[in-house]
């Protein structure tokens, strides 16, 4: 069947062009009123609240109009002419019509369990975010928040899995999670545990946590449950082991250190780590090896060649007048306070001139302040010499620092030139 107009009639035409001005009259209505309740409900836009009210009542079924009121009113707590209570209410009743409006947007959830907290009714707060959750499961802000209010109401417990969820989502999360469980829980040990995760950084996190509150065997329980390969890669294990050193805690850092170092190997049985410069120090997992710094005077590298092993430390002077070295290579110990120790290794110089030889020198860990010092090393001969110090362990510190010092006796002294190898440093007690 076929239907067909005969618009020869100027009447007909008429109606017809009437129609569809009406038509698109229409349209451009629709589309006038989107664009005014778009600009109106975009936070980039600034608009006095008298104004966002009043496009609340001329266009009141735009849930975006009702949520931007709300969610104005909920920032700022009052409107200059109302109470409190007054300007709570009213948030509630445009978050309540946003909802309303669009009940698949977890959003305006969101701002109406904003707008029930504000008017204190903690309930509708709870089943407003709890309806925000079921709609977004998957929203880590969604459930942030949901932690957040059931932490604020007094449901620890059941705010647990909620932050869990958030810190296995954004491991960059659980220092604040932590913090936020420490203070409403009272530093409850168990309640934090609750919420670190099975990873080694979570675990390291924590651990750092810890340390920052002084709880240094729980610190050091949570760092040795990380696995070592983890560890070594983790730029918290550094941060961990030099909270432990600056607390003074010298046998929980060594043992930590080592736990971590030897991989389960024989080394970390010996009182001194890497004395013979086979292993590569890791950067910022020093703490207990070698730490070599090049200054204007000298500058320290591990390389191939040595008196037993693969490699040495090479020590090779820039013809600088005044030489001075104090701290560019040194190593830190754990031993035992008041007890006696003998430590030996070999340097071999090479075209050395200098008005004196450097010193292996045992200084105390925390001041600096030298114990002992070997003899210089002698330019007599190009060959390996045995250097030995022979020192007691301060009776109120259990760390020491070996160091390879050259203190210039005068203001000026002729420039040392030159190279030194070191190499099979050795620690035994007496």
């Amino acid at each position: 069947m076929k239907i067909s107009f005969n618009l020869s009639s100027i009447t007909l035409r008429g109606l017809m062009f009437g129609l569809v001005l009406v038509v698109c009259a229409g349209l451009m209505g629709a589309e006038l009123r989107r664009f005014m309740t778009g600009v109106i409900a975009s936070p980039a836009v600034t608009l006095d609240l008298a104004v966002i009210e009043a496009a609340a009542s001329y266009f009141p079924n735009s849930a975006k109009v009702h949520a931007r009121l709300a969610s104005q009113l909920v920032e700022s707590q009052l409107d200059g002419q109302q109470s409190h209570e007054a300007v709570a209410d009213k948030a509630f009743r445009h978050a309540t019509r946003a909802v309303e409006l669009v009940p698949a947007n977890f959003e305006y959830r969101i701002l109406l369990s904003a707008a029930a907290e504000l008017k204190g009714d903690p309930e509708a707060a709870e089943a407003a975010l709890r309806e925000a959750v079921k709609l977004a499961p998957n929203n880590v802000s969604v459930r942030w928040q949901m932690a957040n209010l059931l932490l604020r109401v007094g449901k620890v417990e059941e705010s647990l899995p909620e932050f869990r969820y958030v810190a296995d989502a954004y491991p960059g999360w659980l220092t604040n999670t932590l913090d936020l469980l420490w203070r409403a829980s009272g530093g409850e040990m168990a309640v934090l545990e609750r919420v670190v995760g099975d990873s080694a950084k979570a675990k390291l996190t924590f651990a750092e946590f810890l340390t920052e509150r002084e709880m240094f065997e729980a610190a050091a329980r949570a760092f040795s449950r990380s696995d070592r390969a983890s560890r070594l890669q983790a730029p918290e294990t550094g941060r961990v082991l030099e909270a432990f050193l600056k607390a003074r805690q010298w046998e929980w850092a060594d043992r930590l250190w080592r736990d971590t170092m030897s991989n389960g190997s024989n080394a970390d049985q010996t009182l001194l780590w890497n004395g013979s410069f086979e292993h590569s120090p890791r950067k910022g997992l020093s703490q207990f090896d070698w730490q070599l710094n090049a200054n204007r005077f000298a500058k320290l590298t591990i390389q191939e060649g040595g008196k037993s092993g693969q490699r040495a430390l090479r020590l090779a002077y820039q013809g600088v007048d005044t030489t001075r070295l104090e701290h560019e290579a040194k190593h830190l110990i754990y031993l035992q306070p008041g007890a006696a120790y003998r430590l030996e290794c070999f340097a071999k110089p090479e075209r050395l001139v200098t008005d004196e030889g450097p010193q292996v020198a045992i200084m105390r860990a925390d001041t600096n302040e030298v114990l002992a010092s070997s003899a210089p090393v002698s330019m007599a001969a190009n060959a390996w010499q045995l250097l030995a110090v022979d020192f007691v362990v301060p009776a109120d510190l259990p760390a020491v620092t070996i160091a390879i010092r050259q203190i210039p006796r005068y203001r000026y002294t002729e420039p040392t030139q030159g190279v030194i190898w070191f190499d099979d440093f050795s620690l035994k007690a007496q």
